[in-house]
């Protein structure tokens, strides 16, 4: 089976990305929401209806990616509800546009990383949060994968839910759907554990990954190669649970294409 790889359309609107995507082999586009022109609520219903159209016309499938200042772990209880209800219109438009998933930061939290407790209980208010969501994803089809992330410095006062394997662990164990999924980002798990144990553990869990390296201590988002995670062995994993896309290109020094062709040289 051919390899699906995708591009982030941020800077510029996806309608005119697809073109662009088409010529370079790109047959995966992910819309983040974080621009005006990506807004939610741009996305009227004669938008949707032409970006189907382009969609269906360059056979390019389609997914979102939430802002990563949404925090549905918010320890506030009234601005926990509106990045819920946030939640929900993102997931209602994936429906509209055919979106294939979601992708989404899991929250942060103020506090020491090394306070076990305070994570514990930003992760338990994530849990009651994604059981208000999750119906809703079952409702309309979308399943919504939350992304693995860098840590934060130690001595921060501040930090990412989502940031190692135990809090992967401890929200698969609580919530159990097909609808909640996981798109590996190679670069955050390279500052981790790493990406191959990561693919290891939850291959059955991912849908997309976004592509870029780092030398392990950095969120730098450099080229393949650039950095020190082993791609070709990642690769054969790859292969062996039978994944094959998509697979986003977050790389900021390359073109999508340039990132695709890297990326298939360590697939061969």
């Amino acid at each position: 089976m051919k390899i699906r790889f995708g591009l982030l359309a941020v800077k510029n609107p996806i309608e005119k990305m697809f073109e662009v995507a088409s010529q370079s082999g790109i047959s995966h586009i992910e819309i983040d929401l974080i621009k005006d022109h990506s807004y939610v609520e741009s996305f009227g219903l004669k938008r949707i209806a032409k970006i189907k159209n382009l969609a269906k016309k360059f056979d390019i499938s389609i997914s979102l990616h939430i802002p990563y200042t949404i925090n549905p772990s918010d320890r506030i209880p009234m601005i926990r509800k509106a990045n819920v209800e946030y939640l929900k219109k993102c997931i209602l438009l994936a429906h509209n546009l055919k979106a294939t998933h979601i992708t989404t930061h899991l929250g942060y939290c103020n506090g020491l990383p090394s306070w076990d407790w305070m994570r514990k209980q930003a992760l338990d208010r994530l849990v009651l949060s994604l059981e208000e969501i999750l119906p809703l994803c079952k409702k309309y089809d979308v399943i919504l994968a939350f992304e693995n992330v860098n840590p934060m410095p130690k001595d921060s006062e501040f930090f990412y839910l989502g940031d190692n394997m135990r809090d992967l662990d401890y929200l698969y164990g609580r919530i159990k759907t097909p609808f909640f999924k996981l798109c590996l980002d190679t670069g955050h798990a390279n500052t981790n554990e790493g990406p191959m144990r990561y693919l290891r553990k939850f291959r059955d869990k991912i849908v997309a990954i976004h592509v870029h390296d780092n030398k392990g201590k950095y969120d730098e988002h450099l080229a393949i190669g650039e950095g020190n995670i082993d791609w070709k062995n990642f690769s054969k994993e790859l292969k062996r649970i039978k994944f094959y896309g998509p697979y986003i290109s977050e790389v900021f020094s390359r073109t999508p294409k340039e990132t695709r062709e890297d990326f298939e040289k360590y697939s061969r």
